[in-house]
């Protein structure tokens, strides 16, 4: 077990480089204000299969706020470089969205020695990695994260979706980039809204895998966000380990990595629902906390275990969003039964045992539940 008490110095300009052990893997360089060496690290990396050309994925506002000085540097050494801008968020991740992408990429060139770089959120991963699995039945791409989430979470994956008319990431595959580039500079310009949403998923790993995790993020969350660049790269690189020690024990994502997807059913449609007003971390902090309450309802786990949600979340991290009014339970429950989870006609769920213990039930970390029960806690929630 790693040890999150362990103090480590992260130097300006120096970074780390580590095997995320997933299956397939993939490195993971991670450090603070490194993006100097971005480029010797890419000619390394593509040394043995040269590049042909690059295509550089984001926004426009990731762009204006980073995008110049880097899109400079790849020119600098691959001067065929294009620049394609995406929708921002969510609602770059639809079909139309991903076929524009993928016809502008071949009608510019696109080759199987062609290389995409995903310059930005989860969204900006998620699209880039999903149409590098489709052209040509699968070209080669890297994950430069500038969040929170995505550099501590989202990126640590394989998983690569888009959304469909009913739900979140309905439709995808699993393809691992070249390598993943984290520098936490990116990150600490995000608004103290996106840096909470960001740590949500390590308070998760906390209560699924590792309690001993808890005590360290009760000590460095800083409820009004204001890390030093030391801190935020400690804390972000410790919530990098709490998943990467859940990975190892399940590389493929698909046997104990599935606890991961813990509240996840719930938060999918919450968020999906909420048209753009909670963001993913938002809807997690919900989808968890339903979750507890399920546990709970079904004598999984005791009521500290689930007063140690709120606090956790509530309390320690100040993350409470406002519920949407629109949001009902009777939505929810309905768009809960397109969740990627669904087998046959059944939605399963990832329920607490104890804190840092999932239930398994017949070998499987999914557990059936009754719907009227589901149903009953949602509405209980909500009112």
């Amino acid at each position: 077990m790693f040890d999150y008490n362990q103090i480590i110095d992260f130097d300006r300009g120096k970074f780390i480089r580590i095997d995320v052990g997933l299956e397939p893997t993939f490195p993971l360089f991670f450090g603070y204000d490194i993006e100097e060496h971005f480029i010797e690290i890419l000619d390394r990396e593509t040394r043995r299969h040269p590049v042909d050309r690059v295509f550089l994925l984001t926004d426009a506002f990731i762009f204006d706020l980073f995008g110049d000085p880097f899109l400079n540097k790849l020119k600098q050494t691959f001067p065929v470089t294009d620049i394609y801008l995406l929708p921002r968020g969510e609602t770059c991740k639809t079909f139309d969205v991903l076929q524009q992408l993928c016809d502008e990429l071949v009608g510019k060139g696109v080759s199987k020695r062609s290389l995409l770089i995903a310059f930005g959120g989860g969204s900006v991963g998620n699209i880039t990695g999903l149409a590098a699995g489709l052209i040509f039945r699968g070209i080669r791409f890297i994950e430069v994260p500038t969040t929170i989430t995505h550099q501590t979470d989202g990126m640590l994956s394989n998983k690569q979706a888009v959304n469909g008319k009913y739900g979140k990431n309905n439709f995808g595959l699993f393809h691992a980039p070249v390598f993943a580039w984290a520098d936490t500079r990116y990150a600490e310009t995000e608004p103290l809204r996106f840096k909470r949403s960001g740590i949500i998923e390590g308070i998760k790993n906390g209560l699924i895998d590792q309690n001993a995790f808890l005590p360290f993020l009760e000590g460095a969350i800083r409820r009004k966000g204001d890390y030093s660049s030391q801190q935020l790269t400690d804390l972000c690189f410790k919530l990098i380990r709490s998943k990467l020690e859940i990975l190892k024990k399940d590389p493929t994502e698909r046997q104990y990595g599935i606890i991961l997807e813990y509240g996840h059913t719930f938060a999918h449609a919450i968020e999906w629902l909420s048209m753009g007003a909670l963001t993913h971390g938002e809807a997690v902090s919900i989808g968890m906390k339903i979750a507890a309450e399920l546990s709970f309802k079904l004598g999984y786990i005791d009521g500290e275990a689930v007063g140690l949600h709120y606090r956790l979340i509530d309390d320690v991290l100040a993350l409470r969003p406002a519920l949407p009014e629109h949001l009902d339970p009777a939505s929810i429950f309905k768009t809960m039964y397109v969740d990627n989870k669904k087998i046959g006609t059944d939605v399963r769920y990832v329920l607490l045992q104890g804190i840092g213990q999932c239930r398994k039930e017949h070998g499987d970390f999914l557990v059936h539940v009754d719907k009227k029960i589901v149903k009953g806690v949602i509405e209980d929630f909500f009112n």
